[in-house]
């Protein structure tokens, strides 16, 4: 979802793109948009080599997602594949790297998310493999910085506002089913970031920022996750049912799945993950400033655009 739209982006403004394909498929999907397809995969590190050789810079987006507690199913990508990244990035003599970070890796701090900036630690909370391995990698892209490679992190929010999203596709999912259940009614405020915002700042991270930082980059305003939620299934067609649980009880249940799934190695995710509550049990209330300040951020799209747009979108797809 990110990927694609970035190279779209890019091409518009007048760059040569080269894109790390994996399949066939993805090869082609690059290449009808315009750009160069390399074969390869963040776990090869030749086809890395060849990837990188002649490009001034990189942009990271790969990664693999997931709400489990585990570190092992995220790390060879999110770890050792961004470790081959930079590794073929500095062979190449590129000259700058951005990453893409995530605004969730300040859970974990034991404080409500709230007044938050760049200046709050990154943290590898135990209840989220994902999280703890992009503050992994993270580490490395800032660690590997110097004279000659300029590495910048963008950290954006709830990435949205595509049919690709497979997040709002498996919220839908869960409401047609009647499985949907809010926690604490879902009224904590949080910050999001449309995906041709997060673009956006990627964009001018790969011109602008100083070499070492990370940047949030989010839509104006918070918003409720009743709100968001709510318009997100109102652009799928759906209504956001009201049924909430407190949220200690929600997290007494994500505990005791997470140890069971554990035990037996059951494959997939509990139904209801220590992530899950942890992302919607309080607020997450982070400043943008500096990306506002330092890459001259602005949002593309009002959080309101975002959706009719995403609604206009999905109703393409259904009636093609």
């Amino acid at each position: 979802m990110l990927g694609g739209r970035l190279v779209a982006r890019l091409l518009r403004d007048g760059r040569e793109v080269r894109g790390l394909a994996r399949s066939e498929t993805a090869a082609l999907t690059v290449e009808r948009a315009g750009a160069s397809a390399v074969r390869g995969d963040v776990l090869d590190p030749a086809s890395l080599r060849r990837a990188a050789s002649g490009c001034e810079q990189v942009v990271h987006c790969a990664g693999i997602m997931g709400a489990s507690s585990r570190v092992t199913p995220f790390a060879s990508v999110n770890v050792n594949g961004t470790a081959n990244i930079l590794a073929a990035a500095k062979e190449a003599e590129v000259t700058r790297v951005v990453h893409v970070g995530a605004a969730m890796c300040l859970l974990g701090a034991h404080r409500p998310i709230q007044g938050a900036d760049e200046s709050w630690p990154i943290c590898e909370p135990s209840f989220s493999g994902y999280t703890t391995t992009k503050t992994l990698a993270e580490r490395l892209v800032l660690a590997a910085g110097s004279e000659r490679l300029a590495t910048v992190v963008v950290r954006p929010a709830w990435i949205w506002g595509l049919p690709q999203d497979t997040q709002a596709a498996a919220t839908a999912d869960a409401v047609r089913a009647g499985h949907m259940r809010l926690i604490d009614a879902g009224r904590h405020r949080i910050v999001t970031s449309h995906v041709d915002n997060t673009v956006e700042a990627l964009t001018l991270a790969l011109d602008h920022g100083r070499p070492g930082h990370a940047y949030f980059a989010f839509d104006d305003d918070t918003v409720t996750i009743a709100e968001f939620l709510g318009q997100l299934m109102a652009a799928h067609g759906l209504t956001l049912p009201a049924a909430t649980v407190p949220a200690p009880a929600a997290r007494a249940m994500a505990k005791a799945m997470d140890a069971v799934w554990r035990l037996t190695r059951r494959p997939g995710d509990p139904p209801i993950t220590r992530l899950l509550v942890a992302l919607n049990s309080g607020p997450f209330i982070v400043s943008d400033q500096r990306s506002r300040d330092e890459l001259g951020y602005r949002p593309v799209l009002t959080r309101a655009e975002g959706m009719t747009r995403l609604a206009d979108l999905l109703a393409a797809l259904h009636s093609a």
